[in-house]
């Protein structure tokens, strides 16, 4: 006889809400466009979020699920997607009256411009229109085979007939005890699987059936195995897949961060109707671009070599152009992937031929100007310094002591221009000294002496010399510092014994903002203050009294005082009260009137958890205390509480959440 395994069917009662909704297959296109995100001061509150709000991430659909921020509801959303700090993927849209809402799929939104081909450890973020914003990282645990092994049928009753095996990797982000694989089938439902997703980990399978998995160093298998052919059949056509959160429940949501990757989706383009994926994307231009006469009816163009957007084609080439005004038609060249400089020869001396540099990767990027280059028929001479900056121009800035320079580009003589050095001068030398790209017209200093007089001096670089301006002269006016505007709060979060308070920058009047300081303040006792410096968005209070009231009070900093205080938002609390955070999951199975209870403290000593139905009587389920580890667990069978659709849990070190509970 074989040697044969028992088998586990797992329920999806762990699913989140748009993992429960038919995705159908996405569709192809094409575009070529570049994205462009802008926008307010926006702070990141938390990655992985901490609820109720959530991150949901779909890499295979290049989808992205948010819900629970009904703080938001109303409010216009940004969706970002970026890798290694750089923008893939940008999507707007309006947050229901739910708190959800989702891009890439059915009854959601697209993705601006492109579809990002969302990836492991790929970024994700949600900003609000409040300032408000969370993010979650898009997991690396995937699927790389499902495969069938065939038993002989016996009559023998829980043999075990056929199995199904999953395999898969994941990277180190993934923590193993935060990871599941599921088959989802519905026809599953009807067998004696009776569920329509069996998966690995749970505790509550169907009597009989176990599952065996394994993880370790970055490699998953699953094994399921099945009591008949049709309950096999069933499990090799269903839909698998492989979920990795990064945090476990605060409040409502049992997965936050969470990714889910499906082995049988099409990994590509947006969901029709939706823009392409980055297949379909053209080179972005080349920079740098400089042309000049060669001698003898020749151009030579060079240019910095030019980047695809992310996951686009790889570039294959440059096209050199030479416009002929004179005929109305172009002469060019194509050169290789690597090649950073071209001649065209051919041209007619003396005549003027604009000059443009284009990437190829398939596509055409957008040409990049190499200016008007006139050729000559003879051999030219070597090349000396630039021109000087034209029309410099040098007005008093936004902040006090700075200046806005502006001027006209230099004409090279044969050697490119390279960028640009401002300075500011004084009788006893150069006080201050900013530098700007070859293609830059202004500049700002900052830093100057109100009051003083300085020479502005203006000078472009390049490899055959440099060539300043005239001096342009400048006095910084004197004026009264200002402080700078409040600051605006956008969410706070109490912890045990501390609080979070994340902020809109304050803007500046004429003076740099330095530094922030938040202060918590109860009825009675001694204020607890933080300070930070100027880039700071957020900040942790510690040493808070678990139950008592705080009033919070931020403002920015600068040399001409603070700000008036901050602001609150829709979303945060001028009142914070820290206490022991819990968290829980609770199922209640009906035939034996079996509670199911279990979560963490973080409040250990002498802490008692008590968990209670929301009817109006308020029915003790039960009672459990609190381990050393800050676990607990609550089991009851032939419970006489009312099984609610909600439960609350409360603890003797006055932590209080409510939560959803699993009925079967």
């Amino acid at each position: 006889m074989n040697s044969r395994s028992p088998v586990t069917s797992v329920p999806s009662a762990k699913a989140p809400r748009s993992r429960k909704r038919a995705l159908p297959a996405l569709l192809a296109g094409s575009t070529t466009v570049v994205l462009v995100a802008a926008g307010a001061s926006v702070v990141m509150a938390a990655n992985p979020p901490v609820g109720p709000g959530n991150v949901e991430i779909f890499t295979k659909r290049d989808m992205v699920a948010i819900e629970g921020y009904t703080a938001q509801a109303g409010q216009d959303a940004t969706i970002k997607v970026t890798r290694d700090g750089n923008l893939i993927g940008i999507a707007h849209g309006v947050v229901d009256a739910t708190g959800f809402l989702e891009v890439n799929h059915p009854g959601g939104v697209c993705w601006d411009v492109v579809t990002p081909n969302i990836t492991g450890k790929d970024v994700v973020s949600v900003e609000f229109a409040d300032g408000s914003g969370d993010g979650a990282n898009a997991g690396t645990a995937v699927i790389t085979s499902v495969t069938r092994e065939d038993l002989p049928a016996t009559d023998i009753a829980g043999d075990v007939e056929g199995r199904v095996v999953v395999k898969g990797t994941y990277g180190t982000d993934v923590d193993t005890a935060r990871m599941g694989v599921e088959i989802v089938n519905p026809d599953m439902r009807d067998m004696g699987i009776g569920e329509r997703a069996i998966g690995w980990p749970d505790d509550e399978v169907p009597a009989g059936y176990t599952v065996d998995g394994t993880a370790a160093n970055g490699a998953f298998t699953v094994t399921y195995g099945f009591f008949s052919k049709a309950e096999q059949d069933a499990a090799f056509a269903g839909d698998p897949s492989v979920a990795s959160w990064q945090a476990e429940p605060a409040t409502v949501e049992a997965q936050l961060g969470l990714t889910i990757s499906e082995f049988k989706e099409i990994d590509g383009p947006g969901f029709g109707g939706c823009p392409a994926g980055p297949a379909g994307q053209a080179p972005n231009q080349p920079t740098e671009v400089f042309a000049k006469a060669s001698g003898n009816g020749t151009l030579t163009a060079t240019w910095a070599p030019a980047t695809v957007p992310a996951d686009a084609p790889a570039i294959t080439g440059y096209q050199v152009i030479a416009a002929d005004t004179v005929l109305g038609q172009e002469v060019s060249i194509k050169v290789g992937s690597t090649a950073t400089t071209a001649t065209i020869q051919g041209l007619v001396g003396g005549q003027v031929y604009p000059v443009s540099v284009v990437a190829l990767n398939g596509q055409a990027s957008m040409p990049a100007s190499g200016g008007n280059v006139t050729v000559s028929a003879t051999a030219v001479s070597e090349a000396t310094a630039p021109t000087a900056p034209g029309s410099v121009a040098v007005k008093d800035g936004t902040l006090a002591g700075s200046a806005d320079v502006t001027w006209t580009a230099a004409t090279a003589n044969g050697a490119a221009v390279t960028g640009y050095r401002v300075d500011a001068t004084t009788s006893a030398g150069v006080a201050k000294t900013v530098t700007a790209a070859s293609g830059a017209t202004s500049a700002r200093l900052e830093g100057l002496t109100p009051g003083t007089a300085y020479g502005i001096v203006v000078t472009a670089l390049s490899a055959a010399g440099d060539t300043s301006a005239t001096p342009t002269a400048f006095t910084p006016v004197q004026v009264t510092l200002q402080a700078p505007a409040a600051p605006k709060v956008v969410r706070t979060t109490v912890g045990n014994g501390t609080a979070t308070v994340e902020w809109q920058a304050a803007v500046a009047a004429n003076t740099p903002i330095t530094g922030y300081i938040l202060t918590a303040t109860p009825a009675t006792g001694t204020p607890v203050t933080v300070t930070t410096d100027a880039a700071a968005r957020t900040a942790v209070l510690n040493g808070l009294t678990n139950g008592t009231a705080y009033s919070l009070k931020l403002v920015a900093t600068s040399a001409a005082g603070n700000s008036a205080p901050a602001t609150f938002g829709a979303g945060a609390s001028a009142t914070v009260t820290p206490a022991d955070q819990l968290t829980a999951s609770a199922q209640f199975r009906s035939d034996r009137r079996e509670w199911r209870i279990t979560g963490t403290a973080t409040i250990t000593a002498g802490n008692t958890i008590t968990a209670r139905s929301t009817n109006l009587a308020r029915s003790v389920i039960g009672t459990a205390t609190v381990a050393a580890d800050g676990s607990w667990t609550i089991r009851t069978r032939n419970s006489t509480a009312p099984a609610t659709a909600t439960i609350t849990i409360s603890s003797s070190a006055g932590g209080s959440i409510t939560i959803p509970v699993s009925t079967r």
